[in-house]
């Protein structure tokens, strides 16, 4: 993580909006968050994607960033000969709404997307995982705070 170029971005970006994009749950097998296996584990994923669109107007050179943000977990079993079953799923796409004020590199707004991006979209993310897995009955996922890869 360069700080300095993330700095870089943060003066240059103004969040405007974040939503849900899509969702999906799905169930492979009955379990519920009453009865589950004992050696059921979740298994987490992220993926980030930006998308760089027009002016937003065109007397200045602001441009407009959608950075798409995907998120998913699931609880899986290992079986024998370690094999993995999947039991459930819930995966999410939001899209983060950025204004870009002035040019950045494009190493500052890679630096931002992988770490900025993901943690203004989390909390988002964890209330939206917490509330689906609860309205489907399955167990409580694990979504701890957000915490960027190490350098």
């Amino acid at each position: 993580m360069d700080k300095e170029l993330i700095s870089q971005a943060i003066k240059s970006l103004e969040l405007i909006d974040i939503h849900l994009y899509s969702t999906s749950i799905a169930r492979f097998e009955e379990i519920s968050a009453d009865s589950y296996p004992d050696e059921m584990a979740q298994q987490n994923k992220i993926s980030i994607k930006a998308e760089f669109l027009e002016k937003a107007d065109e007397s200045d050179d602001s441009k407009l960033i959608h950075a798409k943000v995907e998120f998913g977990l699931r609880f899986i079993e290992e079986e024998e000969g370690s094999d993995i079953k999947t039991l459930a799923e819930i995966e999410a796409c939001f899209i983060a709404k950025y204004h870009q004020l002035a040019d950045i590199s494009e190493e500052a707004i890679s630096e931002f997307m992988q770490f900025n991006v993901v943690h203004n979209v989390w909390p988002f993310w964890r209330e939206h995982a917490f509330r689906s897995a609860a309205q489907a009955k399955l167990p409580t996922p694990m979504i701890s705070l957000f915490k960027p890869a190490s350098e």
